[in-house]
């Protein structure tokens, strides 16, 4: 797709939707070969979708050898409203933790020194090439 194209999909009222949600399933391939599928607090920031992790996540390692990964926003009920995006994962170390993990995080009962010390390590989403809609995906 391409970034016109992209930006018209992200920015129709049911994607703006699905990434005020809290929760994505991240895709990627695991330091075995096999492939991973795992629930992820994230945020969309209007340009990337942050995620963070602990500083000891498997998946870290993984993403730093190959960073293709596929996510997938939905929701719970019949028929699902489904946003599916696959690109290049940026990791991006921080000191500290994005303040966009802490708003997507602010309903938790988690205290800002809790996550400090929990040793959460963010990934940013974005960067080249540009998250895409997965051409499969139904209209939205």
């Amino acid at each position: 797709m391409r970034p016109r194209e992209i930006s018209e999909v992200l920015h129709r009222p049911i994607s703006q939707e699905l990434s005020a949600r809290d929760v994505t399933r991240l895709a990627y391939v695991a330091k075995d070969g096999t492939p991973r599928n795992v629930p992820i607090i994230f945020a969309w920031n209007g340009s990337e979708i942050v995620m963070c992790t602990s500083k000891n996540a498997p998946k870290l390692q993984s993403l730093s050898e190959n960073p293709m990964v596929a996510l997938t926003i939905d929701t719970e009920v019949h028929p699902p409203k489904i946003l599916l995006i696959r690109g290049r994962a940026e990791l991006d170390f921080v000191d500290g933790i994005p303040d966009e993990y802490l708003q997507a995080t602010g309903t938790y009962e988690m205290t800002p020194e809790q996550r400090r010390l929990s040793g959460a390590r963010p990934l940013a989403w974005g960067g080249s090439p540009t998250p895409q809609p997965h051409r499969g995906t139904r209209s939205l």
